[in-house]
């Protein structure tokens, strides 16, 4: 409506009848909700836009924020299971869901995904959705909401969600072994990854601060405890307190199970208390730590640590970052449950 009232304001005389025209076809769009034209022939395609379910389902960014809000207080390290999932999504295939669905060889089974968790969370979420608009949401989007709602429930940031996305009907374990960064890249190799991806080098460091939450698999910091090539066998750059408390959460190579959190001192909110640790040498992974001795960079991780910079460039780049290869219009599906395709 503000678009069509900045019409009314704007346009007089001659340019009246093109702002009736210019208002109809707007109306025709939204009332298509970016489906095809099938008796036309006409596939509508506008790609993702803010307010997308205004009309077909209004209610869906509160019921997806109440949801997750429920369960984060059931189980405070689902949010941090939940923004994982969404990354580990939109660097496969796009930000379609294809990491959500099950099966033999599906993105869930890559090596990359072994602890990839939050998948019952985004179950409940899609249930509570298809009560109130069955049929309507996308669990693409519903992830994305969701993964911004994990944000927001830990004191972090929030923003606007572009919507529109449709699920894909495709999941390849390969395609995510080829696609996700690993915890021991380079720096150069985490550039040219996220690169492929549309994401700049900023956007990788931004991004990276996901890690002020969650934690990693013991078995990725053997080589930083147990298999470096000094005389001790430990990472020298790690401060020797820091040493002591990895071994005591990890004290011995090779265990799958156990966890280290990313960010000891305030694990469940999101700040920038992970950029803090990098300058104190106390990143967890080789590839966190990184980001600081790197003299590429440093400079942004130093930008990061100020709360204001960090909360305002994390929205920029998940915003960036779910709009990479999208599913919409009239491509892929509704799924109606996120773990199986729909029957064709």
């Amino acid at each position: 409506m503000r678009v069509f009232l900045a019409f009314q304001f704007e346009l007089t005389g001659a340019l009246v009848m093109r702002r009736t025209m210019l208002s109809l076809v707007a109306l025709l769009v939204v009332s298509l909700s970016m489906y095809s034209v099938q008796s036309l022939g006409v596939s509508i395609n506008l790609g993702l836009r803010n307010g997308f379910y205004d009309l077909s389902c209004p209610d869906v960014e509160r019921v997806v924020y109440l949801t997750m809000q429920m369960i984060s207080r059931r189980d405070p390290d689902i949010p941090a299971d939940v923004l994982r999932l969404h990354f580990h999504d939109c660097f496969v295939r796009g930000c379609d869901g294809s990491v959500l669905l099950d099966g033999p060889g599906t993105e869930k089974k890559a090596p990359p995904n072994d602890r990839l968790e939050g998948f019952q969370a985004i179950d409940t979420v899609k249930a509570a959705v298809e009560k109130v608009c069955p049929g309507v949401v996308s669990c693409a989007d519903i992830l994305a909401f969701a993964a911004r709602d994990s944000v927001k429930i830990n004191q972090g940031p929030d923003w606007r969600v572009p919507a529109g996305r449709r699920d894909g009907r495709v999941s390849i374990a390969a395609e995510a072994v080829s696609n996700l960064p690993g915890p021991e890249m380079t720096i150069s190799q985490l550039v040219e990854n996220f690169g492929r991806q549309g994401l700049s080098k900023s956007d990788m460091v931004v991004l990276s601060g996901a890690h002020t939450i969650g934690d990693a698999a013991c078995h990725h910091i053997d080589d930083r405890l147990y298999n470096y090539p000094s005389k001790s066998g430990v990472d020298p750059i790690i401060p020797a307190d820091f040493v002591t408390e990895l071994k005591r959460k990890c004290p011995k190579p090779g265990l799958r199970l156990q966890t280290v959190d990313f960010d000891r001192v305030t694990s469940h909110r999101f700040d920038p208390q992970y950029y803090h640790n990098l300058v104190s040498n106390k990143g967890v992974l080789a590839s966190d730590q990184l980001l600081w001795t790197d003299k590429s960079t440093r400079p942004l991780v130093a930008q990061n640590s100020v709360k204001t910079l960090f909360f305002a460039n994390f929205a920029q780049a998940m915003i960036k970052m779910s709009k990479i290869s999208p599913l919409t219009g009239d491509q892929g599906e509704i799924r109606l449950k996120c773990r199986v395709v729909n029957n064709i």
